[in-house]
């Protein structure tokens, strides 16, 4: 199996989230995991797909691809776990106008200088507390969210539009918050208690948001909108009746780098009243794949990957001292167990000469780069798909870590994977 180094796709920004920034309606929520909505436009472009095919993504994220297909005018379903980010995929395309979003602007704001008690100030790390030395929020940032959606955004009426001055009220707290993401981990910012983040940066967070809102719902209107299921993409392609076969699929899994994403987007969950207690969390967890250590999964099964995993996954067991943690090279074999299943599933639920493009990272352990994506070469062949192509979309600069000091950069690549063994090369 050869890779393709010299793919029309490398080193032009493809695989990542960063030109989204300036991008309407993608930019109302940066989501860094993200890849390019121009790598979308390329797996459309390069699989022929007329405008009543159906596009899917079983890792839809914030909606990159739901959203780029909606723009565009194609059929499109988004699969999300997390039912924050399935929100922020929803609220994307969510159409008003701009009297509708200013005829409320004032209750709101209103909302935001009055203030409510937030049930999160002494939970956990989510505000200042006697024993907690660092904390996400300033109590008056918790208070003027909470005052933004208890006194004003909860009394809307129409969902679409009481869900963008949710959106809006949630991105501003995040720009609020003493810590940002980085990585696999919330970090606090320099200088954070310096910055004395309260209501009145909340409240100019919260009107230059509004601001992107009003100018993209006027610029971009969402003709056809896309079905968005949050919950499991392994039980909803095996069972769910509400989409017919694709012709599309370009998604990006959880790479395997043991990133918890339910623990990094942990304050948005809380916030947003989509979970509820470190039980649901713990629940939502379970159903995420196997790409992390932080559940008690269920043991893994399969172990017949092909030559390169079984090469890799021995590396790893017989050098297990080097690892961070001992569950590691369990959760490899899951997490390729998983990939084996959606794989298999994916298959059943493919039309006539449909396209998967797979975009993922190789991985680091023991010292040890980990080529997951010719593993996954592999496994898709195993499930049935014919390998048209691995094509390196750039190469990734890496932390040095005790771990695997000698692994400098990592290989992120997108698999593309055909169901008609005549559909083996790419259109330039």
């Amino acid at each position: 199996m050869s890779i393709n180094q010299t793919s029309n796709l490398r080193n032009l920004g493809y695989s990542n989230a960063e030109n989204t920034v300036d991008l309407p309606r993608h930019r109302w929520y940066y989501y860094k995991e993200g890849f390019s909505p121009f790598l979308v436009e390329k797996a459309i472009e390069s699989g022929d797909i007329k405008k009543d095919d159906l596009i899917i993504d079983p890792f839809n994220g914030s909606g990159t691809t739901s959203l780029t297909a909606s723009i565009n005018g194609y059929n499109s379903l988004g699969i999300e776990v997390n039912p924050f980010t399935a929100f922020l995929s929803q609220v994307k395309n969510e159409n008003t106008t701009v009297s509708n979003l200013e005829r409320h602007k004032e209750d709101v704001v209103g909302g935001i200088k009055t203030g409510f008690k937030s049930n999160l100030v002494g939970f956990s790390t989510f505000s200042q507390t006697l024993t907690n030395k660092k904390w996400l929020f300033n109590n008056n940032v918790l208070s003027a969210f909470e005052g933004g959606w208890q006194v004003a955004v909860n009394q809307i009426s129409n969902p679409g539009l009481k869900s963008l001055y949710k959106l809006s009220l949630l991105s501003s707290a995040m720009t609020n918050c003493n810590a940002r993401k980085d990585g696999k981990c919330l970090r606090y910012r320099p200088n954070w208690e310096q910055k004395n983040f309260d209501e009145n940066s909340f409240l100019k967070s919260f009107e230059e948001n509004l601001d992107r809102l009003s100018n993209d719902i006027e610029t971009t209107v969402i003709d056809k909108k896309p079905k968005i299921l949050n919950g499991d993409c392994r039980t909803i392609l095996e069972k769910s009746h509400d989409f017919k076969k694709f012709k599309l699929c370009i998604t990006s899994p959880p790479y395997l780098n043991t990133f918890d994403y339910t623990d990094i987007y942990r304050p948005e969950l809380f916030l947003g009243k989509f979970v509820n207690s470190p039980k649901e969390l713990y629940d939502l967890r379970l159903q995420t794949v196997r790409s992390h250590i932080q559940a008690k999964w269920a043991l893994p099964q399969v172990t017949d990957f092909g030559l390169l995993y079984t090469e890799t996954i021995n590396h790893i067991i017989k050098n297990q001292d080097s690892l961070m943690h001992k569950s590691i090279p369990i959760m490899v074999q899951a997490y390729f167990e998983d990939m084996f299943n959606i794989l298999c599933l994916l298959k059943k639920r493919a039309d006539t000469d449909a396209q998967i493009w797979l975009v993922v990272s190789n991985s680091a352990y023991a010292n040890k780069e980990i080529p997951v994506d010719l593993i996954i070469g592999d496994i898709g062949t195993k499930a049935g798909w014919f390998l048209r192509e691995i094509s390196v979309l750039r190469e990734i600069k890496r932390r040095k870590t005790k771990h695997s000091p000698d692994i400098t950069h990592l290989r992120e690549s997108v698999i593309i994977f055909s169901s008609n063994r005549a559909k083996n090369s790419l259109k330039s």
